[in-house]
């Protein structure tokens, strides 16, 4: 095995179900208290790196399990979730209200219609791709932790499993949900999907 990746979507925050994006919100008191499950779950993990996304929410996840385990946490740009421009903050009815001409193409088109003023999805696949790539060619023969947000764990996972882009919402994201990849030199092996 090259390298074990175990994702993580962030715990609940405010304003859970709107397209947060790049907001920066903070975690519920629900999400802080969902953390020492997820240190639970992560004990038998031998776990030697931990990144996160840049954004408070998936670092006020990553910080207290960093704690748990005795290790720094390595923030990193990429592990962002894509920017969804003028849809930012918004829950699925506002945007249907607000733009619905947009939010129906969007809807049929994924991921090839942009979102007013967003990040381009084929960009933000890149940029998580790039991101995760360096990453496990860091940490060959490690295991580590990536703290992030669901739009990322789904471009990972369904890059792992062959799944085509416009089939990204068919992988479901909990809060605090567990992923297991395991790269080898020509494949990726997923072990286990929102755990």
């Amino acid at each position: 095995m090259e390298c074990r990746l175990i994702l993580v979507r962030h715990s609940t925050c405010e304003g859970m179900g709107r397209f947060q994006g790049h907001s920066d919100v903070p975690l519920t008191g629900a999400g802080r208290k969902q953390i020492a499950g997820l240190a639970r779950k992560l004990s038998p993990y031998p776990i030697r790196a931990i990144y996160s996304s840049d954004l408070l929410r998936a670092r006020q996840t990553a910080d207290p399990v960093a704690r748990k385990f005795g290790l720094q946490v390595d923030t990193r740009l990429g592990l962002r979730e894509m920017d969804f421009g003028s849809w930012q903050g918004l829950s699925w009815r506002q945007i249907t209200r607000r733009f619905p001409n947009d939010a129906s193409s969007w809807a049929k088109r994924f991921p090839y219609h942009a979102i007013p003023g967003a990040e381009r999805f084929n960009d933000f696949k890149m940029r998580v791709e790039r991101e995760m790539n360096r990453i496990v060619r860091a940490n060959k023969r490690r295991c580590v932790l990536v703290v992030t947000h669901a739009g990322v764990v789904r471009i990972i996972l369904a890059g792992a499993l062959g799944i085509p882009s416009r089939n990204l919402f068919r992988i479901a994201q909990d809060p605090c949900g567990i992923n297991v990849i395991d790269y080898f030199r020509d494949q990726a092996v997923v072990g286990c999907m929102n755990g």
